[in-house]
């Protein structure tokens, strides 16, 4: 009976395993367990895993897209009880319960179903909780997790591979982190009303995500590079754009926000456009880096990316 060691299975090629038996495809199957299979193995040390047979891997893989085990035993050409035994040793291989048996055949647990998403809350409120609601209207198996999160956070969570997906304003330079374009969304600058515009102001104060806010130094660079030399820092750093709006109109301040983060104010009068001036700010989905993406995690990209007619990029 052949072992192999190993502390992760990001280590062992499919082809090594059981190409013939199981090509490429089958790693997308529905509701994939390969992610979270591999990603658990990263926490066990090799001596908890050198007993694991290789050939329980494919009888895994086969119980997870068929969820029934007398399917799968005659696709194996095995006993039921057989297979039930190897499914036993493989959930005591990894102290772990994989499936729930029902009297209909068997449901992974629950981390095969849930899908974690991260997302800001102003554009995760009004763009991406309604598109995601969307669909899991048309995918009734998965069970949503939306956190809402600093940018800081999803992305650190994403890489650590916490949550399946995760919003992002830039690309994140980190290798252990896939972005993918998901929309273009418009910037303004606005103010409190009865302020001037931003061009007739003599020395405006501003409002920003962070004291050095990443939007307000491009805009002020982009469209008032002669007025601003030097880009001035946010007087009131607050990471909210419903708390920078407040402080906007408490305080008379001027700042930078993405169109979706304002229609809100902007309908009520609460703030006005201080400048007939624009950006655009890209927003990124990021997915963990990985070899493997479990089919949950590959329809969220491609739903959220037609969502928003998103240019097709690289696939995942």
């Amino acid at each position: 009976r052949q072992t192999h060691a190993w502390s992760s299975l990001a280590e062992v090629q499919p082809t090594d395993l059981f190409s013939e038996q199981f090509p490429p495809e089958t790693f997308h199957f529905k509701n994939s367990w390969v992610y979270h299979l591999r990603e658990y193995t990263r926490s066990r040390s090799v001596i908890q895993m050198q007993h694991i047979s290789i050939e329980l891997i494919p009888i895994f893989l086969m119980l997870a897209e068929e969820l029934n085990i007398s399917r799968c035993a005659k696709k194996l050409g095995l006993s039921q009880p057989a297979l039930t035994r190897q499914l036993q040793a493989l959930e005591e291989s990894f102290g772990s319960q994989l499936f729930i048996r029902q009297s209909r055949g068997l449901a992974l647990t629950q981390t095969g179903r849930t899908l974690t998403f991260g997302c800001f809350s102003e554009i995760g409120t009004r763009l991406i909780a309604p598109a995601l609601f969307e669909f899991a209207k048309m995918h009734k198996q998965i069970q949503l997790d939306i956190r809402y999160l600093t940018e800081v956070e999803i992305i650190s969570a994403v890489s650590h591979g916490q949550l399946h997906l995760g919003i992002a304003s830039r690309a994140p330079d980190a290798e252990s982190v896939r972005s993918y374009k998901l929309l273009e969304e418009k910037v303004h600058i606005v103010t409190a009303r009865g302020n001037p515009d931003l061009e007739k102001h003599p020395n405006p104060r501003f409002a920003g995500y962070r004291t050095n806010d990443r939007l307000l130094h491009s805009f002020l660079k982009s469209h008032f590079a002669n007025r601003y030399r030097v880009v001035p820092d946010a007087v009131v750093a607050v990471n909210s754009h419903a708390a920078i709006l407040d402080a906007v109109v408490q305080l008379g301040l001027y700042a930078v926000l993405p169109e979706h983060s304002l229609v809100d104010a902007l309908r009520t009068g609460h703030v006005r456009l201080a400048s007939s001036k624009q950006s655009k700010n890209q927003v990124h989905i990021i997915v963990p880096e990985s070899e493997f993406h479990e089919r949950k995690t590959l329809e969220t990209v491609k739903f959220l990316r037609k969502k928003f007619k998103t240019p097709e990029g690289r696939d995942l």
